[in-house]
């Protein structure tokens, strides 16, 4: 009884109503991970979205949270974050303290779709709070109770700590359980009826593959037959590269993210270098099925490896996962305040980033990479160090990482004539298979 149940969940989840072409939009087009941003935030801004040239939006995750330190909304408080507790769920409904309510979030999706924006969804399956006393009763008992609601953490072997352990003092929760999936799967057929069109689960990497060890013998690692049942919906996990990662064999069921790119691009942005030899390879066995960044909020908001960029920083190498034809780029939209600083201080949970998301240079490459689809990349570079990305023999970006101005007199395979790149209208020639120009400094040129 308990397979039929989940198959009926299944059936069901399989044929709601979904945004059309949503999920060929999100592969083809560019996320804008709203960060901490509240649904009512999200909807007020979804004109300025579309006409920075995204087709789809991540939110932060939606379901019922811990209300840590007393609540607050200040991203960070005087010891430790805030913004952390909607990650620490207490139950698998719609609507909290920090984003919004049901209601909410059902008129920001109406309001995406009505623009052509999807939205995806950030999920937490594999842990909650470690407040355990707050954690749903309801949910607890319909799971058959804390013994089979969360792993035991007995399996062995590395792989058997990363899966059924827990993961930052979070406890782990028992994905492999039925009783788990069926409720799990109410949630995610609610957030279909109200608007959601994707997933990024958090920590996927934690959740065991088929053949990784079992936390019960009698219970098969089948998260991701379950998870993945949809097909309409676009889905992709938190999958961070390490020796023990295996991005390959999640990338069989799910996009994953390329976190080894982000950082090698990250630390090309910071040396004003981007060799083309050297960053074309995206350094993940699941290419080309790839979410890329320049920065998520992981590396943003734990560490703060990546706090320290600038902004032209970012959009050059936002530039470069832009305009290549491999991967899903994700924008993160940072907190407002001043650049290159871990937390400024200006934004609070609920609030719209900084103006770095419309920048001319993101919009005319989000344009640039839809309009580009269906063209092949080239990577070269010039003595001046500058980065060409070709696509085809119809569209080209230029970046000068570079303190200074440049010439650009570099073969091309664009037709002869006159162009005004679409970020700052510099005006370029073509002639006999070269174009010239002139590239300020720092600065990136959009050519179609």
């Amino acid at each position: 009884m308990k397979r039929l149940f989940l198959s009926t969940i299944l059936i069901l989840y399989s044929s709601l109503f979904s945004f059309a072409d949503a999920k060929s939009n999100i592969m083809s087009g560019t996320i804008l991970h709203c960060w901490c941003w509240s649904f009512k935030t999200i909807e007020k801004n979804i004109s300025k979205i579309k006409e920075a040239g995204f087709t789809s939006i991540q939110t932060s995750p939606v379901n019922t949270c811990l209300v840590g330190e007393k609540g607050g909304l200040e991203l960070m408080s005087s010891s430790s974050g805030k913004w952390y507790y909607h990650y620490q769920p207490t139950d698998f409904k719609i609507g909290n303290y920090q984003l919004g309510s049901r209601d909410e979030f059902i008129s920001m999706c109406k309001t995406a779709h009505e623009n052509g924006i999807a939205v995806i969804v950030d999920i937490v399956p594999n842990h909650t709070t470690p407040m355990i006393d707050e954690v749903s009763k309801e949910m607890i008992e319909y799971c058959g109770g804390l013994e089979n609601f969360y792993h035991k953490g007995t399996a062995s072997g590395i792989r058997g700590a990363i899966v059924n352990s827990k993961n930052g003092g979070l406890p782990d929760i028992n994905t492999e359980n039925p009783k788990f999936q069926e409720y799990f799967g109410k949630f995610l057929i609610d957030l279909k009826e109200c608007g959601a069109d994707g997933y990024r689960i958090d920590c996927a990497k934690h959740i065991a593959l088929k053949d990784d060890p079992q936390d019960n013998p009698e219970l098969p690692n089948n998260f991701y037959d379950f998870i993945t049942s949809d097909r309409s919906q676009f889905i992709y996990g938190e999958v961070l590269q390490d020796a023990n990662s295996r991005e390959e064999e999640y990338g069989k069921y799910i996009a994953v993210t390329a976190s080894n790119y982000g950082r090698l691009l990250r630390s090309a942005a910071k040396n004003k270098k981007f060799p083309a030899k050297g960053i074309i390879n995206m350094l993940n066995k699941a290419s080309p099925n790839l979410i890329t960044w320049v920065e998520s909020h992981d590396t943003y908001a734990n560490k703060g490896e990546s706090a320290n960029l600038s902004n032209f920083e970012i959009r050059s190498a936002w530039a470069v996962i832009a305009a290549r034809k491999e991967g899903t780029p994700l924008f993160f939209s940072r907190p407002k305040g001043k650049e290159s600083v871990q937390f400024p201080g200006e934004s609070k949970i609920g609030d719209e980033g900084n103006d770095e998301y419309f920048s001319p240079e993101i919009r005319a490459l989000n344009f640039f990479r839809m309009e580009m689809k269906n063209e092949n990349n080239m990577f070269l570079n010039d003595e001046n160090g500058l980065l060409f990305i070709s696509r085809g023999n119809r569209g080209l970006v230029i970046i000068n990482p570079t303190e200074t101005e440049k010439e650009v007199n570099f073969k091309t395979k664009l037709n002869d004539g006159k162009f005004n790149d679409k970020a700052w209208s510099l005006k370029f020639k073509v002639k006999n298979g070269f174009i010239k120009g002139k590239i300020p400094a720092q600065k990136i040129c959009v050519i179609y």
